[in-house]
């Protein structure tokens, strides 16, 4: 494996592992350790610089880490008042990783009402039934694997990977795949869509509703004013914007991308975060 030294300003590599977004990353005493594309990968952060030990290209790990993202800019635009502000500040340096869509597809799907403990041990059983043995120091490990690789297996063989909802979700991944794998669904091209037409294409999907398909666009397609929206940011924005009103999702989403504009997503997970750490002021 080849060693990266990579200029990491403004990056804080445990937040931004630890914020609930990624579920396929470890820490063994200093080092993060998890799974890009085919590829392991140890990852440690000396001051501004993150040191990578791994055979993907260094400009393979900027692009997953996000670091051309300029987050002072970020910000300057989602940083409306005084308490997002001091989140800002609190969390300074996490910034959003930039997934595989085919993969973030399906773990967002399987997220559904599941803890996180939960869909990492069905992603690693996804993993390890269907996808690649990667050897490393010692470790063995799994690649994700392929749509086409998923589209063959049984509601069995799917279903010992202990999906939160049974053979239901195991027909939705299997639909899925059988639709990604036969090229009758490109994620990739989602890209060049808009946020709102690239979202409507992905709820057409089977197990995509408005929460998944904007953890997808959000972590894997670019759409940064993308605003997923849980059982933790529900309850925040309620009583931080709201005055505890009972607001609909479809509003909180509204305010949300107009307030904090075409960085909503950022803002969105730096709140996650702090909710869901306890959120306090």
């Amino acid at each position: 494996m080849k060693m990266h030294r990579i200029p990491a300003h403004v990056f804080n590599l445990d937040y931004t592992l630890r914020c609930g977004q990624v579920f396929r990353w470890q820490k063994r005493g200093g080092e993060w350790m998890g799974v890009v594309k085919d590829s392991v990968i140890s990852v440690k952060q000396k001051g501004d610089v993150l040191v990578a030990k791994s055979n993907l290209a260094a400009e393979e790990i900027v692009s997953y880490f996000r670091l051309e993202d300029d987050m002072e800019n970020i910000y300057k635009h989602i940083g409306k008042d005084k308490l997002m502000k001091k989140v800002i500040a609190k969390y300074r340096g996490l910034r959003l990783i930039r997934q595989d869509p085919w993969e973030c597809l399906v773990s967002y799907v399987c997220s559904r009402n599941a803890p996180i403990k939960k869909i990492k041990s069905v992603i690693f059983n996804l993993s390890k039934n269907f996808g690649n043995v990667i050897k490393s120091d010692g470790h063995i490990e799994y690649t994700f694997p392929e749509p086409d690789m998923v589209a063959e297996a049984t509601l069995d063989k799917l279903g010992i990977c202990g999906f939160r909802y049974g053979k239901k979700q195991a027909r939705e991944i299997l639909e899925i795949a059988k639709l990604v794998g036969g090229n009758n669904f490109d994620l990739e091209r989602l890209k060049k869509y808009s946020y709102l037409d690239a979202k409507e294409e992905l709820m057409t999907l089977r197990g995509v509703g408005h929460k998944v398909a904007d953890c997808v666009l959000l972590f894997s397609l670019d759409k940064l004013e993308a605003f997923p929206i849980d059982v933790h940011i529900r309850r925040f924005m309620r009583r931080e914007y709201f005055q505890d009103e009972n607001i609909s999702d479809d509003k909180i989403r509204e305010l949300a991308r107009e307030y904090f504009g075409k960085y909503a997503g950022y803002a969105q997970e730096y709140l996650f975060y702090h909710e869901r750490s306890g959120g306090e002021k």
